[in-house]
Order: structure tokens, then sequence, then C-alpha cells
């Protein structure tokens, strides 16, 4: 019996590739020192029948502007109230005209064949609902597809299994960048668009990719074809503390979705989210959210305290002030030692 019964219908993705148009997504929040370059990147791409949909998401430093002046006709600028970027991202596609979509943040960059690469790849594999690249990241250009192929990942044509072991939950779905995806713009509407609920500005974008890799298989070329620009990013303040992935909060709509071979996998992946979700609560002694994701996720309690110091941690946090008392001793204890 074939464990893949019960799955979605393969998709046939138009093989008239030359003759379609691209419509390109960009969410723009406040990002004027950035967007002239992220459009240029997008002009020059090798493949040009595309069309630019920039979303101004209420921005106030004049970015809008910057783009109101580009001399390009393939370029339209729609303007709305700050609503986050899955909000955005949504305006866009409701705008756009192209069989296929791709997404680019006002601050990063591709590299001049990304579209000819994906779209040429989606039209030998008719079956693949999207295509998506490696990329460099921050101001050193370091190839995270390195990065990710040490860890296991390979390029070509990929069909999430229906067992994956838990270290490899996080990788594979961290490869799906927004900003490295040519997606069929029908299989994105199936699945509702990008999550938009309350300006979330975390995790809008694998609520949605995460649905389409348990229905669709999809290519996989780890190649940096688009330059991820951490250093600009607002999510590059990595000391700060993110709130949980929407999927965590409003997991039902993507377990109705989910064929009934992948429903399992899906649950330890939530439950691998919810333990590292839970466990960056813990570091800031927001124990009533990492209790929530326990209660709602029970496997995720155990999977965190498979790591003794993150157990510690999460004990130390249940003590009213011992964490600081510990800190306070423990930089007391350096400047005697100096």
């Amino acid at each position: 019996m074939n464990v893949l019964n019960g799955l979605a219908p393969v998709l046939k993705i138009s093989t008239l590739v030359s003759m379609t148009c691209v419509s390109v997504i960009v969410p723009l929040y406040n990002k004027a020192a950035f967007i002239r370059r992220t459009l240029d990147s997008i002009l020059a791409q090798t493949m040009p029948d595309l069309e630019v949909v920039v979303v101004d998401d209420g921005s106030t430093d004049g970015g809008a502007a910057i783009v109101d002046g580009v001399d390009d006709g393939r370029i339209r600028l729609v303007h709305q109230k700050n609503q986050g970027p899955g909000a955005a991202r949504n305006r866009g596609l409701e705008m756009a005209h192209g069989d296929y979509v791709a997404f680019l943040d006002a601050d990063d960059e591709w590299l001049p064949d990304f579209l000819a690469v994906t779209l040429q790849h989606l039209k030998q594999r008719p079956d693949c609902a999207l295509c998506l690249t490696g990329q460099y990241r921050g101001e050193n250009r370091s190839d995270w597809g390195k990065t990710l192929m040490a860890l296991g990942l390979t390029s070509g044509q990929w069909r999430l299994p229906t067992e994956l072991s838990r270290d490899q939950h996080k990788p594979n779905l961290d490869v799906l960048h927004s900003g490295a995806i040519v997606c069929d713009r029908n299989v994105i509407h199936r699945f509702g668009g990008f999550y938009d609920k309350d300006r979330c500005t975390y995790g809008e974008d694998i609520y949605l990719w995460l649905q389409v890799v348990l229905n669709y298989p999809i290519y996989r070329d780890l190649r940096p074809l688009m330059w991820y620009h951490t250093e600009a990013s607002d999510l590059a303040v990595w000391n700060q503390v993110r709130p949980p992935w929407p999927m965590l909060l409003e997991p039902e709509p993507i377990r109705r979705r989910c064929p009934q071979p992948y429903r399992p996998i899906l649950e330890n992946i939530l439950n691998t989210y919810a333990a590292i979700a839970a466990y960056r609560a813990t570091t800031v002694e927001d124990l009533a959210t990492a209790n929530r994701l326990f209660e709602a996720f029970p496997d995720a309690r155990q999977e965190m305290f498979q790591d003794w110091r993150k157990r510690v941690d999460y004990l130390i946090a249940n003590v009213p002030n011992l964490r600081r008392t510990l800190k306070g001793f423990k930089g007391d204890r350096s400047q005697r030692q100096s």
C-alpha cells in the first residue's frame, strides 16, 4: 500500500514559462535606505517578463517616494495602513497577474539569474509546487547553502518524508525562505496566503510554506541565488526574544489541510517548534507562555527537557529572582578573581 495515498492531486504547473509573467511582490515598511537596491536587483533579472507589485505598508520614511520615482512600467505601487508583512504580501497577491509569484523583502537582493533558474526548474518538473534556492547571508555573503548541506540537505526534487528525525525538522523548514522562493500562485491561494493576523511580523511565512510541503513536492537548488541582508533586517537583532510561531498559536487550519499520512510528522514538527519557543520564553522567565505551549503540545516538554541545561533553566525560572541572584553571584565572583 502506498503510504502517500490521500495526498493532494499532483499539481500540473504550466510549462509555458517563457510566455508567463512572474509577479514579484515586495512588502515595504520603512526601508528607504535599501528599496532602490532591491528594485535594481529585480529589474536586472535575465528573465525580463515580470511585474513588480510594491505594497507600502504604512511607511513613514519616504521609501514609497523612492519607488514612485523609478521609471519602469513594470512597477506598481500600492499603499495600505500598517498591517504587517503577511498582510502586505497578501495585498500584493490580490494585485498579481502572473501564474507564478515571488517575494522579496525591501532590503534583500536577487542575483541576476534567480528567476530564470527557478522557472526553468519548474518548467522541467511540473508536479513541483515551488522552487527555492540557497542564499548568501549578511555583509560577508556567507553561503548558507553550505550550512544546509552539512546538515544533510541536498539539491533536487524533494518530498517531505512521512518520517523524519527531529533534528531534521527545522533545517528542512528553515530553507523555505520567502525571498528565495518562486511558487505557483494557485497553490498559495489554496492555503489562504500568508498569516496576517494581529500585524504578525514573525513566522507568518512558514505558516504558509509548511502547508505547501505537507501537500506537494518542491524543488530545491541550494546554490546561492539571493542575498539575505541580515544586517539590515529588523529580525537581525538576535538578542530580542521572538514570540511563538503562528503555527503554534493557530495550528488547526494546518491540521485540517494536512493529508492523513503526514499528520504524525506534522505533530512532531509542531512539538519541535513548541520546545524551541518554550525555551525562548523560559530564558526571559515567561513561564506562562512556556507552560501554555507545554499544555498545547505535550511532547514539547519532554523534547526540551532532553537537554539537561534547558531543564535546569526551566527549574531556575520557577524560583522568582533566582536567575538574577545567580548572575549577580557569578559577576561578583568574576570581579574577585580579577
